[in-house]
């Protein structure tokens, strides 16, 4: 055998043996955490699903007053394993007989009895339980083995009654790396989860007990006294219901979260959890069904209860699909709910009078609002507190530009409202069959950029922008425009044209709405401003993990607009000593680049958040790549969601060599 072909064997064999190593160290994946919230003032136990979950440590959270606290890690055993642990149990066959033949035993009793005889032999709980669910995995045809969420960490979440509101992200951090973030909310209502469905794993029935205060059967879901939020997962050809107790003439609001808690499946059609629910009365008849809000799949129920007694609520997949990771949250009582406001935005730096429309609101109607200074817009969430609580958060659209508000009588070209860009109007359709016209004064044979901004901001308008010379003729139209950054949006309704004006600088646009729909909640921004070149930067995937010393790989991709094709400069900003991107660019013409980022020589304890900038010709200021998670829906659409932190973690170098 020659020296060469010797030496290639025994590289080839080195790259095998390696490759075990390499794939054990690969950082955690997450599919979902159950409950996705918590009441704050209060704790609970939480659980983390996914693959590569060994040796958590703990959680990274943007929630102010939330601590974690991991309690044990899960993974499904093999065949064998699972034998290996039922001979183990042979040895307690006569203790677990006694304990059987005492019928009078109560579960308490029993529990604590066979914990002493499992600790007295050395087999844990968690062994016991992986071996239940390895036999329902196995006996159930529903339930098929998803190696992508078949591991979980249950996590211990504390709450402090003084813990901030909202939606926020958390990332489960082990050993060997952190994983995607997930959405978790903070909540002032009483929560409460699903009982346990009888094939849950239950230590005295996997053990054939049966205590004298055992019903041996599932419990009844009740929702807590109202106002109360419920957490539940949705398995295969599953219904859930709650019962629930209600007085006559209370104004029911049912808000459920289910996409907006997981937003993409990537193996499930249409790309998530499609929830629909539906209002019983005690006798199980049919009062009241949704299976959406607007077009935000997410239902919402709103019921007058005619009169007082028990009532239910069910909830279930549009198609009764199912899973461990269809999660969702339903907040149910005479709750504030927030179907609008007017104006939908304003000039930053300015004050604001904002009208709030939607239900048991009392006297939260309007309220003046001032305005942060803005370089470029953004979005402000907005919410209304009652007594009964914190409703609904919508978005108020913040510009720089001067703002304006339509005058109607503008349903021709003759009596078209005049404006010099740049401009933002705040306009309406405000019945079925309005039209909007606009005269603009703009520089002759120069790029002009109209832009409609309403169902990205909750409004009902489906827009669309027709641009015409002062002779009639049309120069521009558009319908849907895709809008990358809009990460969460599915259908594109909002228009956006660019044209090039006439020499006299002069033209009119016409606003519609495609579906001939007006009303209150059809309310619209419109953008009227030079066209310019321009770029907006999401950086993906928003956790990295990295061995000291080393480099990781992430994806910058670029958002051209206005024409902008050059080359954009990536550097770090404001990073700690030991990070750097080096000579990083995303070339011209190209939408993204994959770029080597390198992390300091000695491991750190905690995740580091990083900022990732990028300059190009012509660009006034540096732009900063907007942390994303690149999430795939329904097999096949991609799109990159918005964050709130790039979080590195960077290993020591002899984790390799501890998780082989």
């Amino acid at each position: 055998m020659s020296r060469m072909k010797r030496d290639w064997i025994w590289m080839t064999a080195a790259v095998l043996l390696a490759a075990p190593a390499l794939q054990a160290q690969r950082a955690p994946s997450v599919g979902y955490v159950f409950p996705a919230g918590i009441q704050r003032g209060t704790d609970t136990e939480v659980v983390f699903g996914g693959q590569g979950l060994a040796d958590p440590v703990g959680v990274i959270c943007n929630a102010p007053g939330v601590k974690f606290e991991i309690l044990g890690h899960s993974k499904p055993l093999s065949n064998q394993a699972a034998s290996e642990v039922r001979d183990r149990l042979k040895p307690l066959a006569p203790k677990l007989d006694q304990m059987r033949a005492a019928h009078d035993a109560t579960r308490a009793q029993l529990l604590t009895t066979a914990r002493f005889l499992l600790r007295e032999e050395g087999i844990l709980l968690d062994e016991l339980r992986q071996v239940h669910e390895l036999e329902r995995q196995r006996n159930d045809p529903k339930r098929q083995l998803n190696s992508q969420i078949a591991e979980t960490v249950r996590v211990k979440v504390t709450a402090s009654a003084e813990a901030e509101e909202g939606v926020f992200l958390l990332r489960l951090h082990t050993e060997h790396g952190l994983s995607n973030p997930l959405r978790f909310v903070v909540g002032r209502h009483v929560e409460d989860s699903e009982p346990p469905p009888p094939d849950e794993f239950d230590l005295l029935r996997f053990l054939k007990m049966h205590p004298a205060d055992d019903d041996g059967g599932k419990l009844q879901a009740v929702v807590p006294e109202l106002p109360a939020t419920v957490n539940g997962q949705v398995l295969p050809g599953e219904v859930d219901e709650w019962h629930f107790e209600a007085k006559e003439g209370d104004q029911l609001v049912v808000s459920a979260a289910a996409r907006g808690l997981i937003p993409y499946l990537a193996d499930a059609v249409p790309g998530w959890f499609q929830a629909v629910v539906s209002l019983h009365n005690e006798a199980g008849e049919e009062l009241a069904f949704v299976d959406d809000y607007r077009f935000d799949p997410d239902p919402v129920l709103f019921y007058k209860i005619p009169a007082t007694g028990r009532y239910q609520l069910r909830i279930r997949d549009s198609i009764y699909r199912g899973r461990e990771d269809f999660v969702y949250r339903l907040t149910v009582g005479q709750l504030p709910f927030l179907t609008g406001i007017q104006p939908l935005g304003g000039q930053g730096g300015t004050e604001v009078d904002v009208s709030f429309m939607g239900g048991n609101l009392e006297d939260q109607r309007k309220k003046r609002m001032p305005l942060p200074e803005v370089s470029e817009a953004e979005m402000v969430e907005l919410h209304v507190e009652t007594t009964a609580g914190r409703s609904n958060s919508v978005p108020l659209h913040v510009s720089p530009l001067p703002d304006e508000a339509e005058r109607e009588g503008n349903n021709e070209m003759g009596s078209a409202n005049r404006y010099n860009p740049p401009v933002m109007v705040n306009g309406s359709i405000h019945e079925p069959g309005d039209i909007d016209f606009y005269r603009v004064k703009g520089r002759g044979n120069q790029p002009l950029l109209v832009e409609v901004f309403a169902r990205r901001l909750g409004s009902a308008v489906d827009s669309s922008i027709t641009v015409f010379d002062v002779y009639g003729n049309t120069i521009g139209f558009n319908d849907d425009h895709e809008d990358p950054s809009a990460g969460l949006t599915t259908h594109h309704a909002d228009s956006q044209v660019a044209v090039k004006l006439p020499s006299n600088g002069d033209c009119f646009v016409l606003v519609a709405d495609t579906q001939v729909q007006g009303g209150p909640a059809n309310v619209y921004r419109l953008s009227i401003t030079q066209d310019e070149p321009r770029f907006a930067l999401r950086v993906t995937p928003a956790s990295v993990t990295a061995r000291a010393g080393s480099s990781a790989k992430v994806t910058v991709h670029a958002l051209r607009a206005g024409d902008f094709a050059g080359e954009i400069k990536l550097k770090l900003e404001g990073a700690p000593k030991g990070f750097s991107l080096g000579q990083a660019t995303i070339p011209a013409g190209e939408e993204k680049a994959e770029v080597s980022l390198t992390v300091p020589g000695a491991a750190i304890a905690q995740p580091v958040a990083l900022t990732v900038v990028g300059t190009g010709d012509g660009i006034k200021d540096p732009v900063t790549a907007v942390p994303a998670e690149d999430m795939m829906q329904a097999f096949i659409y991609r799109h990159l969601v918005p964050v709130d932190a790039l979080m590195v973690d960077v290993l020591p170098v002899k984790d390799v060599d501890e998780s082989e």
